[in-house]
C-alpha cells in the first residue's frame, strides 16, 4: 500500500511542475512550451491555452524519478520513528503531511485531466515527445530554464 501512496504522490509531484524544466523554443513559427521534471511529459497546445498534451513515456519516467526520493524519505523517517522513542506528534506530523500530499496530488491529477489534449496519436498525446527532433525538423533551438513553484528561476543559457 505504501509503494501506491508513494507512486501516485510522485504522480501528483510530476504533473504539478513544483520543480522542473520549461522550454521554450526560438522560431518565427509559433511552437509550444514544453515542460520537464526532468524529462519532457507535457506540451502546451497552440489551438488553446488551456489544453496540453502528455507523453506517457514522460510521465512514467518522472514518476520513477520522484519516487526515489520519496521512498529513501519514507524509510528513514520509518527508521526514525522505530529506533527511537518518537513522541506520538512526529507520528502525526509525518501522517498528516503525507495526507496533504495526497490531496495536492489528488488536485494536480484532476486539473491535468481536465486540461488533458483529445486523442493518442501522433501530434497529440502520445507516448513520446523529442523535442530535440521536433526543433531540428523546424529549424529552431530550444532552451530549458528551471522552474520552481510555476517561476523560472534560473537558465541554462545567458540572456542577451
Amino acid at each position: 500500500m505504501k509503494y501506491l501512496i508513494i507512486t501516485y504522490i510522485a504522480l501528483g509531484l510530476t504533473l504539478s511542475s513544483l520543480i522542473g524544466i520549461e522550454y521554450h523554443c526560438d522560431s518565427p513559427d509559433m511552437f509550444p512550451e514544453y515542460y520537464g521534471s526532468p524529462f519532457i511529459f507535457k506540451q502546451k497546445s497552440l489551438g488553446s491555452s488551456l489544453t496540453y498534451f502528455y507523453s506517457i513515456s514522460g510521465i512514467l519516467m518522472n514518476v520513477f524519478v520522484w519516487s526515489v526520493p520519496l521512498l529513501i524519505f519514507n524509510r528513514l523517517i520509518a527508521k526514525l520513528i522505530d529506533k527511537r522513542k518518537v513522541y506520538s506528534w512526529v507520528k502525526l506530523v509525518y501522517k498528516g503531511l503525507v495526507i496533504v500530499l495526497i490531496v495536492f496530488s489528488t488536485f494536480n491529477i484532476a486539473l491535468d485531466y481536465v486540461m488533458l489534449g483529445r486523442g493518442f496519436e501522433k501530434e497529440s498525446n502520445y507516448w513520446y515527445m523529442n523535442l530535440d527532433k521536433e526543433a531540428k525538423k523546424w529549424g529552431t533551438i530550444c532552451e530549458g530554464k528551471w522552474i520552481v513553484f510555476g517561476k523560472v528561476t534560473a537558465s541554462n543559457y545567458d540572456s542577451n
